[in-house]
């Protein structure tokens, strides 16, 4: 019996510590904004924004024994390090952002891997985690939910029909992401 329960432990260090490991990997995959392509060409591509970086960890933690939900957060664009003028070409500056609550036994704990180390120097909450605890939000959220992956990616895809179906040949213009993108390549390229 001892031994059972030994080896359950291991198992379950060994799983943190792989859980760990993935994390660290996919949070630092440079961000940017409007890189949520392939899933699993995550690391070929090597950007990524938030949704495709969770997207990515949630089965993956799954399989190594975590509870997985997602979390989505309203926030203001206005209360991260970015300057004014590329603030300025927001259309609207609330958005929203996926996260994960993760567990072992329910999942509670916040886990978010947005923000890659190279964008702590400008001042955006870059975390660590340990497998166990929360590691904060990588924004201020106004508010916060869980959400049905189904019912996510329902909406994802009616959501691209009905712009697809509005201007089918025009792409819309993304003058804040562009800019953003812009911005944080030349701060990269400073760091």
């Amino acid at each position: 019996m001892k031994t059972e329960n030994f080896q359950d432990l291991k198992s379950k260090e060994t799983s943190r510590g792989v859980a760990v490991e993935l994390f660290t990997k996919v949070r630092d995959v440079p961000y940017a904004l409007n890189a949520d392509g392939n899933i699993e060409g995550l690391f070929e591509d090597g950007v990524a924004g938030y949704t495709r970086k969770h997207l990515y960890l949630l089965p993956r933690l799954k399989k190594l024994g975590y509870k997985v939900d997602i979390g989505i957060a309203e926030f203001d664009w206005r209360e991260l390090p970015i300057p004014t003028d590329i603030l300025e070409l927001l259309k609207d500056p609330h958005g929203y952002h996926m996260f994960l609550y993760v567990g072992t036994g329910k999942a509670t704990k916040v886990v978010d891997a947005t923000w890659d180390k190279g964008m702590t120097r400008l001042g955006f909450p870059v975390f660590s985690w340990d497998g166990v605890s929360s590691t904060g939000l990588a924004i201020k959220a106004t508010n916060a939910r869980r959400q049905n992956l189904l019912t996510l990616k329902t909406r994802a895809i009616a959501s691209s029909t009905l712009k697809k179906l509005k201007n089918p040949i025009e792409t819309e213009a993304t003058p804040f992401n562009d800019g953003f993108n812009l911005w944080l390549g030349e701060m990269r390229g400073k760091i």
